[in-house]
Formats: structure tokens, sequence, C-alpha cells
């Protein structure tokens, strides 16, 4: 029997399919404004610039006296300095007066140094006599004292546009008094699936399940636009009912390369095809539409095919609003020569683990558009350019990390 192919006659090729991507004006979503306990892991909308010094003034790191390093300059075991303690200073409470010659403070740490003062001595390393301290050993300019601004100066830039917000962001933040920061609203992706035989329970739905909870992060939000059979006229109802709440919609099955395109006659009905079929692997089905300024993604229903060539280009979605990049690059050691067909860019899944702490990178030989082990077991995707036939083991390679590696 001769399979139907209308629509995928012709497959673009990567690039081409990004720079289609990249040359419409999608609509985006706004920033809003939130407190910094509430942006874990959002993507910042703007820089975020330390507007003070941190520290704010000189203090000192260590328990001890403040002194003028120029007292101590010729001290030794059989001649120390003998120093005149003339005060006493906390952490929340500062000491005013000047430090005169052979004069010192007694300071805590945390505490801001006193005017006169250029070193600190710990206090294990002087010996105490009622109102005197005797010290061994020169101290020299600067010694155990924080100098202002040495952490965060001002305008030092936390964060750049784009970011994902970590906790030590939250902490520099704090640290400067900075409370709200202005986050992209979280991005929303609508997920429709389609296919009579998810319908009449014929296969697990299992597609469904991995993209929703796939793109249920910090910085998304996902809206479940329900289940519809190989029919157009609910695919474009589905469509309706949930475009208005999303920035992207995903849609899976009805792209095959044996059977009509429902997706695509439907989808093509309310908006415009930007391309149908890319050659990629897995997922060359992978179509592009634009409804009212939102991009969506016609995908297979396999579920490796499904997640990798939605996850293309819903990153490309993120990366160019926002610089921010989904995958957390990677670089390791090929174990094994990867094989590619010229004309096509692989994904190819790999496993990514650890030796002597160094990342080796090892392909998977048993992967397939609907092969799920693939990606229990695979934590790394490695992209091979379509004009190279592969590469070989033993490279230092860049992957994107889609899972935890283990560290030995």
């Amino acid at each position: 029997m001769k399979h139907i192919m209308e629509g995928f006659d012709k497959f673009i090729s990567y690039k081409e399919a990004v720079n289609i991507f990249n040359s419409i004006k999608w609509e985006y979503p706004a920033y809003e404004n939130v407190g910094i306990n509430n942006s874990i892991n959002r993507i910042i909308y703007n820089d975020i610039l330390s507007n003070m010094d941190v520290p704010e003034f000189d203090k000192s790191a260590v328990d001890g006296y403040a002194v003028r390093s120029v007292d101590t300059l010729n001290a030794s075991v059989n001649n120390p300095s003998k120093l005149t303690i003339i005060g006493s200073e906390s952490a929340e409470e500062k000491f005013d007066q000047n430090l005169n010659i052979n004069e010192c403070i007694e300071v805590y740490t945390g505490s801001e140094i006193p005017q006169g003062a250029d070193s600190v001595i710990k206090v294990e390393e002087t010996e105490r006599s009622g109102n005197y301290i005797y010290v061994y050993s020169y101290s020299g300019e600067n010694k155990n004292i924080f100098k202002k601004g040495e952490d965060l100066s001002k305008n030092y830039r936390i964060l750049k546009k784009g970011d994902k917000i970590l906790p030590q962001h939250l902490a520099a933040m704090a640290s400067v008094k900075i409370n709200n920061v202005n986050v992209y609203k979280k991005i929303v992706i609508g997920i429709i699936n389609t296919g009579n035989e998810i319908i009449n329970k014929k296969i697990v739905n299992s597609t469904g399940i991995l993209l929703k909870n796939y793109y249920s992060r910090p910085y998304t939000e996902v809206v479940d636009g329900g289940i519809c059979g190989d029919d157009e006229e609910c695919i474009i109802n589905h469509i309706n009912k949930i475009i208005d709440k999303c920035n992207i919609i995903i849609i899976t099955g009805g792209t095959s390369l044996g059977r009509r395109d429902k997706t695509t006659d439907a989808v093509s009905r309310i908006g415009s095809i930007l391309f149908s079929g890319v050659a990629i692997k897995p997922g060359r089905t992978v179509a592009l539409f634009n409804i009212k300024n939102k991009p969506v993604i016609s995908v297979s229903g396999l579920p490796v095919a499904a997640l990798i060539s939605s996850l293309v280009f819903v990153n490309m979605y993120i990366k160019k609003i926002s610089n921010f990049d989904i995958y957390d690059k990677i670089n390791g050691i090929l174990d094994e020569n990867i094989h590619n067909k010229i004309g096509f860019t692989t994904f190819q899944i790999c496993r990514a683990y650890t030796v002597n702490n160094r990342i080796h990178i090892k392909p998977l030989r048993t992967t397939g558009s609907g092969i799920l082990s693939s990606i229990i077991y695979g934590n790394s995707i490695v992209m091979v350019p379509d004009y190279k036939e592969g590469i070989e083991a033993g490279n230092i390679i860049n992957a994107y990390k889609i899972g935890d590696i283990e560290w030995d």
C-alpha cells in the first residue's frame, strides 16, 4: 500500500527551521515583580546591580585587636611590642576614638575597623596582661581585614537579564537590601494530545504525561488542553479553548509519514503553517504553525521524538526572549563513535558519568522515537550537525544535560 506523505515530501534543514522560527515576531510574556523569597529558579527580567558596597566598611575578619601595623614592625619573641588597650568594639557598636602610637582596640568578627588602625591581630597570637597586650611578630597592613567592597562593590552585576535565580543570588541581593525583583511571567505551555488510539485506550498516553511533567518548571506552567481523536473539528475546538491562555501550544500525535496528518489540516484552517517536516532525528515530522503570533508545535505521538522536537523549539522561544537556556551544558570525553546520516541533524541520547572526576559521555545504542528506556537511562543529548557523518570516540564534546549525573 502506498503511504500518504502529505506535507512531508521534503524536509527542511534544522538550520532553516531555526531561521524561520527566529524570524517571527512572537508574542512574549511580560514581567512581574516578586519578593526575592518567591523568585528562586525564576528567570530575571533585567540586570541586577549591587546598590552598595559589601562590606559597607572595612571590618575585622577575626576576634582580636585592631592595631597600627607600624607599631608591630620590630616585634619579636625576644622583643615584643607592648600595646595599650584603649577600648572595645563589637559588631553592633562602633568605637569612635582614633588610635594613637602603641594603642590597640579589642574587636570581634564583623567589627568596623577603628580610625587609625590598619591591621588586626588574632587574640590567640597575643598575650594579655591587664590593659596591655604583647605582640610577638609583625602584623602586616590589612591583615585579617575585609576591605570595603571586597565582596560586592557598588554596581557589581549580581544577575544579568535571562539568568535563572539561584540561592546564592538571593543571598547577594539580601546583602545589598534588594527585596523585590522583576522576573519574566511564567511561560504558559498548552499541551493537546491527539489520536483515536488514545481515545479508545488502545495505548497509554505516556507522551502526554512526559511532556506535562517535563515542562512543569519554576519558569514555565502547563495548561492541559485535553485529548482529541483524529478529528479536525475537535482539534480546532481544543486549540481555541486554550490559545488565549498560552504562550506556546504543543500538539502530540497526528504527524506521521504513513497517514494523513489531521493536525496540519486542522491548524492550517485557523493559522498559518511555517514548515512541516525537519531533517532532525528523532522527531523529523515536527511542524510549526503561527496562531495569533504564538508558536503551535505539532510533534510525533512517540515520547522521545515528542520531547526532543518540542524541546528544541520551546528552548528557542525562551532563549529568544531572555537568553536563558533550558539545557545545562556539559563537556566530556566521548566513549564510543556516534554515527550520523549526512543531511540530518541528530540528537543522540547519551549517558554521562564520571571517572576520577572527569565526565565521560557514552552514546546509547538502544534508541528510537518511542524507546522510553533511552531517556530513563540517558541523561544527556549530543547534537551532531547535518554536515557531519558522526563524531569519533576520544573527542572532548559538548552535551546538553537532561538528567542528573552521578559523580564518583
